[in-house]
This record gives structure tokens, sequence and C-alpha cells, in this order.
């Protein structure tokens, strides 16, 4: 399953590689700049990736042996542009997935995100870093929640079909610490969980 969730990442960088040398390079003009908008809604499957839990003698959870089912996830995002190719702003997001018991985990993130957009016009090929917080609930025998720190990392390919609205296909990586110190009741609970969104974006831009 790792494998196929790397080729998938690969698979969709690739296009925009190669189309940054074929189609943009000889455009010398930039198609944002500061004080450019974005509005962006996305929606897809999520993956979940990894549990990480250093304490622990099962140490590293693969995908088949998290016993969590393939879930899903959407999100509005707004940013505007620091210059040519630098977009920041606010993402707020919703994360579920069930285990195979029945059991629902839900997260509702909310980030800064950071985006680089080194290929643009009609193709693009963003690149985006968050930091952030995420609340996060688990039904389980004993329901459980609590707010953790949050960190994100995505790639796409986006398409404007016009000038000013376009679609991405989009997948990255995100990274839900439950840290616990010594005077919690369960100090070896501390867990990092990791979720693939792969999503398809909508997105507004306007210059």
């Amino acid at each position: 399953m790792k494998k196929i969730l790397l080729f998938v990442l690969f698979a969709i960088c690739l296009p925009g590689l190669l189309l940054a040398q074929d189609t943009e390079s000889t455009s010398s003009s930039s198609q944002y700049g500061m004080g450019s908008q974005m509005f962006t809604f996305r929606a897809g499957p999520v993956v979940p990736a990894f549990f990480f839990r250093p304490d622990q003698s099962d140490t590293f959870l693969s995908f088949d042996e998290m016993r969590m089912k393939v879930g899903g996830y959407g999100s509005i995002r707004y940013q505007g542009f620091l210059n040519n190719t630098l977009a920041l702003g606010g993402e707020l997001g919703y994360l579920f997935s069930y285990d195979i018991g029945g059991d629902l985990f839900t997260s509702v993130p909310f980030q800064a995100k950071l985006t680089w957009i080194p290929l643009q016009g009609t193709f693009e090929l963003p690149l985006s870093i968050g930091l952030g917080f995420a609340y996060n609930s688990y039904n389980s025998l004993v329901d459980t929640s609590f707010l953790s720190l949050l960190s994100t990392f995505e790639a796409g390919i986006s398409w404007y079909f016009r000038e000013d609205w376009g679609i991405t296909i989009g997948t990255g990586l995100q990274v839900i610490p439950e840290i616990y110190g010594n005077a919690h009741t369960y100090p070896n609970d501390t867990t990092i969980a990791g979720f693939m969104p792969i999503t398809l974006s909508v997105t507004y831009r306007s210059n």
C-alpha cells in the first residue's frame, strides 16, 4: 500500500514538471502578483497512512496494520499572494475515517498554509506546507477528544479551464501527533498519525 501511495504522489508531480519545461519555460510573465487571491474548495478520499508509537513494542503500524478504513476529507482555503509565486492564507477542513469495528475517528484541522507555484498559467504546479492545530475525536468504547498540533505537505496539478476558474488533483500527507507527558495517566500512548488525502479541488483566482 505504501508503494501505491508513493506512486500516486509521483504520478501527480511528474506531468507538472514536464509541462514546466515544455509549455511555460518560454514565458517570462507571472500569472500573479502581490494582492492576487485564491479561494479553493477541496474534497476526496483520505487514506490512513501510518501510526508511529515510539514507546510501544509495535512502534510503526502501516496501513494494513492500522485497522482503519479509507475515509474522506473536505476543506475550504483562502490565500493571498505575497509576491509572484508565494501565497499565504488559511484552511479549515474535516477528516473522518472508520475503524474495522465501525468506530468513527474525526479531525477538524485549521492551519496556516503557504503555497509555492513555480509553474503558472493554464497549467500550474502548486506545492504547499501547512502548520496549525486539529480537534480530534474518536468514538470507541471510551469516547475521547483532544486538541493536537498539525503539519501538512501537499503537491498537485492544476488546470485552469477559464482565466479565473480551475481544478486541481492533489495529494499529500497530514501528520497529527497525540503527545502525552509523564504526568498523564497513560504516558506511553503517545502516537503520531499520518493521513493521505487524495483530493479534487475547485479554485477561483483573482488578480
